[in-house]
């Protein structure tokens, strides 16, 4: 990308844990997602009819997804010793339709470290988007009598330094004589 060049984005989605990043150093650790969903119907766009439908879930487990994310991030300092290489973008435009969790539009340096997102889903009837779209006379039904449902156990010890100056900052220290 050129320096100073104009950026026109447009995204339909961006999905969990999921970016779209500008800038001349971007960091991302760790970063995961898990997810277990049981659907019957979907997403609906637009212009639909969904006419008596018997929509059911059954899902009688014992154990329902269980998570073990207990992942360690580790990031080394990173010392800059000369002068930052400055990218210079201008943004025209941004258009996004849908930012899910843990997502977004970076601009910038951007440095993230461990973002989780963990879910579980029982859906008889999904998400409608659109317009234009019917439902009429429809069952839904959802039975998810779990001993365990969706224990999630994450333990994660996140930490990192990112940027470090060469040398330790010096600070400037007074000392008030209340001698008088």
């Amino acid at each position: 990308m050129k320096a100073n060049q104009a950026v026109n984005l447009t995204v339909n989605t961006i999905a969990g844990n999921s970016g779209v990043y500008f800038g001349n150093q971007n960091i991302a650790i760790g970063v995961s997602s898990h997810s277990k969903s049981n659907s019957v119907i979907g997403s609906i766009g637009s212009q639909n009819l969904v006419y008596r439908n018997i929509n059911l879930i059954y899902d009688p487990d014992v154990i329902d997804t269980p998570i073990d994310d207990r992942d360690i991030h580790v990031f080394a300092p990173h010392y800059q010793h000369s002068a930052p290489n400055v990218l210079n973008t201008r943004v025209n435009d941004i258009q996004c339709e849908t930012i899910t969790q843990n997502s977004g539009v970076f601009i910038g340096e951007t440095r993230i470290t461990g973002l989780d997102a963990h879910q579980k889903e029982n859906i008889a009837y999904g998400q409608t988007y659109g317009h234009v779209n019917q439902s009429k006379g429809n069952l839904n039904i959802a039975y998810d009598p779990d001993v365990v449902d969706a224990l999630i156990d994450d333990r994660d010890v996140k930490s990192g330094v990112f940027v470090a100056a060469p040398e330790p900052p010096v600070v400037a220290q007074r000392t008030l004589n209340t001698d008088s």
